[in-house]
C-alpha cells in the first residue's frame, strides 16, 4: 500500500534497514520484507473491516467480536453492498485480531 507520502510500506522499510547499524533490526526488517504483499484489490476489505472494528466497543472480558448487526448498520450506512465470501474475510479479519489480542 502506498501511503500518503507515495512512498510504500516496502519502500519505507527498505529504507529504515539500510540506515540501522543493529542486528536484531536487520533481522526484523528482512522479516517482514519476506512477508507476500499486500492485495491491493482487497484494500477495501480491510478498510472495511477497520472501520467497523474501531467503532466496536469492548467489555470487562476484552474486545467484543464484531456482529452481525455491526455489519448490517456498517452496510446501510456505508451504502456498500457485501457478498457472502466478503463477509467471511471480514469475519476471519476479526477471528484473527480477537484472538491475537486474547494471547497479548
Amino acid at each position: 500500500m502506498v501511503g500518503d507520502d507515495g512512498v510504500t510500506h516496502r519502500e519505507r522499510i527498505k529504507g529504515l534497514m539500510s540506515r540501522t547499524k543493529k542486528p536484531e533490526k536487520i533481522s526484523e526488517y528482512l522479516a517482514e520484507l519476506a512477508l507476500p504483499p499486500f492485495p491491493v484489490a482487497l484494500e477495501y476489505l480491510w478498510d472495511s473491516f477497520n472501520r467497523i472494528r474501531r467503532r466496536k466497543g469492548g467489555g470487562f472480558g476484552g474486545q467484543n467480536p464484531i456482529e452481525w448487526p455491526d455489519i448490517d448498520a456498517f452496510c446501510r450506512h456505508s451504502r456498500l453492498r457485501f457478498e457472502t465470501w466478503e463477509i467471511e474475510i471480514i469475519e476471519s479479519l476479526d477471528d484473527l485480531f480477537l484472538n491475537t489480542k486474547d494471547t497479548d
